[in-house]
């Protein structure tokens, strides 16, 4: 399927946003069908670019890391795992990055593959039933109002967790 592909470039490179891809999964393949074609297209992709640099860019990161005296591997993989499920329910850094700095710094893939399933599988849910939603919507106006909605929800949280990450690294300067 085409637009399987597309959901893989697009987590390997993000040349068309994941909601306008997801949303016409929506459109052309209903619900349930666009949900998990726009799920596994996206985690496929993610899991690509996170091996690829796990397995070719380690070398390249272990100078820094001995340099620097970063214990990655010494970290709570609760935490981790918290920290990536976060980041990928409020998008705050752009896919790529999420997936290249897991798969250099360490992060086991278990952790890596369980919070990228499971943050990212509300996102698809939510742009594939929007996609759908525009397909069977007979009302235009309140087909906004939701797009509106969802658009304000998503940058008030987007906007509250890039504060909370301010204050907290404020407070770790001091």
């Amino acid at each position: 399927m085409v637009i399987s592909l597309l959901f893989f470039v697009q987590a390997i490179a993000p040349l068309v946003p994941f909601a306008i891809l997801a949303g016409v999964a929506g459109i052309i393949y209903g619900k349930c069908l666009g949900v998990f074609i726009a799920w596994m297209g996206a985690l496929t992709g993610t899991l690509a670019i996170y091996f690829l640099a796990r397995y070719t860019g380690v070398g390249f990161f272990q100078p820094w890391q001995r340099k620097y005296r970063l214990k990655l591997d010494h970290m709570n993989s609760k935490t981790i795992f918290l920290l990536l499920l976060s980041i990928r329910i409020f998008p705050v850094l752009p896919t790529p990055i999420i997936n290249i700095g897991s798969g250099l710094s360490g992060v086991s893939p278990t952790i890596f593959i369980t919070s990228s399933a499971l943050g990212m599988m509300p996102w698809a849910i939510a742009y594939v039933a929007l996609g759908d939603y525009f397909n069977r919507s007979r009302n235009l106006g309140l087909s906004l109002a939701v797009l509106g909605s969802l658009l304000i929800v998503l940058l008030t949280g987007v906007y509250y967790l890039r504060q909370r990450v301010r204050l907290i690294e404020d407070t770790g300067d001091k």
